[in-house]
């Protein structure tokens, strides 16, 4: 045989083994960005795959996203998957947690889920109060436990879980309860959380959110924040006019609330200057803007250097306490839309709030 011959020969045997290592259009739709990995496992038609319980097939996923106790190679996870106990496969994938796990993905759906939400899944499995609300959800699926995941472990009970409309209504009962606790102090915690899981549909819920969202006792504003170099406060109607002049901005239109002591204003001298405005709320003093001259807004990487000199005297971020109040009423009165802030650090912030 020539050469020639021998290689068309070897091209003949090896290419069903490559079509056989790629996915299929249904493999594709179950398994998603797993399915070229779960291919190289489970070759065409992948049969046995596709005839493994729910629970086996996302306990596949789990390992190849990489977040099982140990790697395998992909004929070990084959024949783990297929043939061992669950028991085992958890224990393989979940450790200490592994309690519950094999029961919760039996609910977890058919089609296999994204990367992240595996990591979020196996980060409640392992906190006792997830890991409970877990057990008890009818259908173990991102929609339904990412309202779970954006909770403060305090408030991760059924009582609440059950009456959450969205993860973003999540996202914001998260914010009241820290904002909640800052008004009192840190062993409050404990007693706001019973308070709000006593019971009740979602306009209970989210009405004692917004009791809670006044303090217990009144009082003034506190002094502002004495920030060092390279802060530099406006502290006289004509150094504030200057800053206007300085920055090409309406601040000066803030004069009143300066005056009053519930506004703060600053001049930030890094390059590039940024005019930076705190404004206070029941829940002290925070952030309501920063811009560079002529309104330019900051990049991320210098509102995270700002953000962290703020926070060292303790200056918040994120939303007003009036607009949270304003949200949490929308989501009590059943409110068809409400736009939540965006994900990015920069959104979370929150800026140009400057009147609540």
């Amino acid at each position: 045989m020539s050469r020639g011959d021998a290689a068309r020969v070897a091209h003949i045997f090896t290419r069903p083994q490559t079509r056989a290592r790629t996915a299929t259009p249904l493999l594709a739709f179950i398994a998603g960005d797993f399915a070229d990995a779960i291919a190289q496992a489970w070759p065409a038609p992948h049969g046995e795959f596709f005839a493994l319980p729910a629970a086996r097939r996302h306990a596949a996923a789990i390992a190849l996203v990489g977040l099982a106790r140990r790697e395998m190679a992909p004929g070990e996870l084959r024949r783990m998957v297929e043939f061992a106990r669950d028991a085992v496969v958890a224990e393989a994938l979940a450790g200490e947690f592994a309690q519950g796990l094999m029961r919760a993905l039996a609910k977890a759906g058919e089609r296999l889920w994204e990367h992240r939400d595996y990591r979020t899944f196996l980060g409640l499995l392992a906190e006792p109060m997830g890991a409970e609300v877990l057990r008890h959800l009818d259908e173990v699926r991102p929609l339904f436990f990412a309202p779970l995941a954006a909770l403060p472990p305090a408030l991760r009970l059924a009582t609440i879980v059950r009456v959450l409309p969205s993860q973003a209504a999540a996202t914001d009962l998260a914010r009241a309860f820290h904002i909640a606790v800052r008004m009192r102090t840190p062993d409050a915690a404990a007693r706001i959380a019973r308070r709000w899981s006593a019971g009740g549909d979602l306009r209970a819920v989210f009405t004692r959110a917004q009791e809670d969202l006044t303090p217990d006792a009144f009082r003034g504003p506190d002094p502002a924040p004495a920030l060092a170099v390279p802060f530099v406060r406006v502290t006289s109607r004509k150094q504030l006019e200057q800053i206007a002049l300085e920055f090409r901005n309406c601040l000066a239109d803030h004069a009143a609330r300066i005056a009053e002591g519930r506004m703060a204003v600053y001049a930030w001298r890094v390059e590039p200057a940024a005019a930076v405005a705190l404004t206070w709320d029941a829940a002290g003093w925070r952030l309501a803007e920063a811009k560079a001259a002529d309104n330019v807004d900051l990049d991320e990487a210098q509102l995270r250097e700002l953000v962290r000199g703020l926070e060292t005297w303790g200056v918040r971020t994120g939303p007003s306490v009036q607009n949270l109040m304003s949200r949490l009423d929308d989501y009590a009165s059943g409110t068809s839309y409400i736009s939540p802030l965006g994900a990015s650090f920069v959104e979370q912030l929150a800026l140009g709030d400057l009147w609540t």
